[in-house]
C-alpha cells in the first residue's frame, strides 16, 4: 500500500509517520509539508516540501493508494506575523483540501481527512456524526473544517472514497504546545455551570488513521475518550491547588496576548473551551473497531508528560526533502 500524507511535519505527523512505516501493509510513504525543520529518515520515506495550495504535489500523490490529508492552519502555525490573516488561513485550508480531493479522485485513492470535533460547536447533549455541524461564531478554524468536510462530502458523487475523522482535543507529548501549556499552568476560568469536554490521545488518533487505511467505513467518525470532565477538574487532576480566575480576566488575558503581544492562539480557541462538547464514539468503536489505549480523560492526562521519542531519525538512510516550491 502506497500512502501519501499532507501536513506531515506537524504535531500529529510526528506520531503518524513512524506508525505508518512500522505497518506491514504500507510499502512506501510520501510526506508533504511546507518545510521540514528536522527531516525524518527512512528508506521507504520520500519527503516533499512546498505550498499545499500549489497543485504540483498532486502529480506526486497520483500513484498512491491512500491520501491522508492533515495540512491545515492550526494554533501554532508557521505563518508568523501573518497568523492573524484570516483570508490567508482560509485559502490554505480550503485550496489545500480541494487539491487533496483532486489528487484522490485522479488516482482513485482513498482519502482520510483529519477534521475536528470543533465542527459541532458547543452542545448541551451528546452529539453524534449525524448531528448537523454548527461551529462557534468567529471560530475560523472550525468553520474551515466544516467547509472542507462539505467539499469532501460533495465529491462523493464523483466516486470519492473518503472517511472524515473528527478527533476531540488532541493531547500527548507532541501535541500543540498551547494545549499542553494550558494544562501545565494551574489556572482555569471559573464558569458556572462548568462545561464538559473530552480529550483524545495523539497515539489513539494515529491508531484510528491506521485502522482507516483499509476499512470500508466512510463519512464522519468521532474520536474521543469515553468520559468527559470540566477543565477545572482536569486542572485538579494535574495540580494540587489550581486557581480559579474570573472568566473576564481569563478572556482579557488571552485577547491581550494574541492581539497585543502576538502570542498564543486566536481567542476563539479559548472560547471553545468555555462550551460543553461531548461526542458519541460508537461508530469508531463498532465500525472502525477502534480501541483507544487511553480511553478516559484521566488516562490521557496521565500520559501527557511522558517524554516523546526523539524526532528526526527513524531507521535507514537519510532522506532529503524534494522542493516543489518555485525557484
Amino acid at each position: 500500500m502506497r500512502v501519501f500524507v499532507t501536513g506531515a511535519a506537524g504535531c500529529l505527523g510526528q506520531v503518524l509517520l513512524p506508525a505508518l512505516l512500522a505497518d506491514a501493509r504500507v510499502s512506501t510513504v510520501t510526506a508533504h509539508d511546507l518545510r521540514w525543520i528536522n527531516p525524518p529518515h527512512h528508506p521507504r520515506l520520500t519527503l516533499l516540501a512546498g505550498d499545499i495550495r500549489d497543485s504540483r504535489w498532486c502529480v506526486q500523490a497520483a500513484p498512491c493508494d491512500v491520501l491522508i490529508h492533515m495540512a491545515f492552519v492550526v494554533i501554532d502555525s508557521h505563518l508568523g506575523a501573518r497568523r492573524r490573516d484570516r483570508a490567508l488561513a482560509h485559502a490554505i485550508n480550503i485550496e489545500g483540501t480541494k487539491n487533496a480531493i483532486s489528487a484522490s479522485l485522479a488516482g482513485g485513492a482513498r482519502l482520510i481527512h483529519i477534521s475536528s470535533a470543533s465542527v459541532y460547536g458547543g452542545a448541551a447533549r451528546v452529539v453524534r456524526e449525524d448531528d448537523p455541524p454548527h461551529p462557534l461564531p468567529g471560530f475560523g478554524y472550525a468553520h474551515d473544517k466544516q467547509e472542507a468536510e462539505a467539499l469532501i462530502d460533495a465529491a462523493g458523487a464523483q466516486g470519492l472514497n473518503a472517511i472524515r475523522l473528527r478527533p476531540h482535543i488532541i493531547l500527548g507529548p507532541r501535541a500543540q504546545p498551547f494545549l499542553r501549556g494550558l494544562l501545565r499552568a494551574p489556572f482555569y476560568a471559573r464558569l458556572a455551570p462548568a462545561p464538559l469536554l473530552q480529550l483524545v490521545h495523539e497515539d489513539d488518533v494515529a491508531d484510528a488513521i491506521l485502522l482507516s487505511l483499509g476499512a470500508a467505513v466512510q463519512g464522519p467518525v468521532n474520536l474521543a475518550t469515553c468520559d468527559a470532565l470540566s477543565f477545572a477538574d482536569m486542572q485538579r487532576f494535574c495540580h494540587a491547588h489550581p486557581i480559579g480566575l474570573p472568566p473576564r480576566w481569563a478572556r482579557a488575558a488571552v485577547r491581550f496576548a494574541f492581539y497585543g503581544l502576538g502570542l498564543g492562539p486566536h481567542p476563539a480557541w479559548s472560547d471553545a473551551l468555555d462550551q460543553s462538547l461531548v461526542v458519541d464514539t460508537q461508530k469508531a468503536r463498532t465500525q472502525l473497531h477502534w480501541r483507544p489505549r487511553c480511553p478516559t480523560v484521566h488516562s490521557v492526562l496521565a500520559h501527557l508528560n511522558r517524554p516523546a521519542p526523539p524526532a528526526g531519525v527513524m531507521t535507514g538512510g537519510p532522506a532529503s526533502p524534494q522542493s516543489l516550491s518555485p525557484p
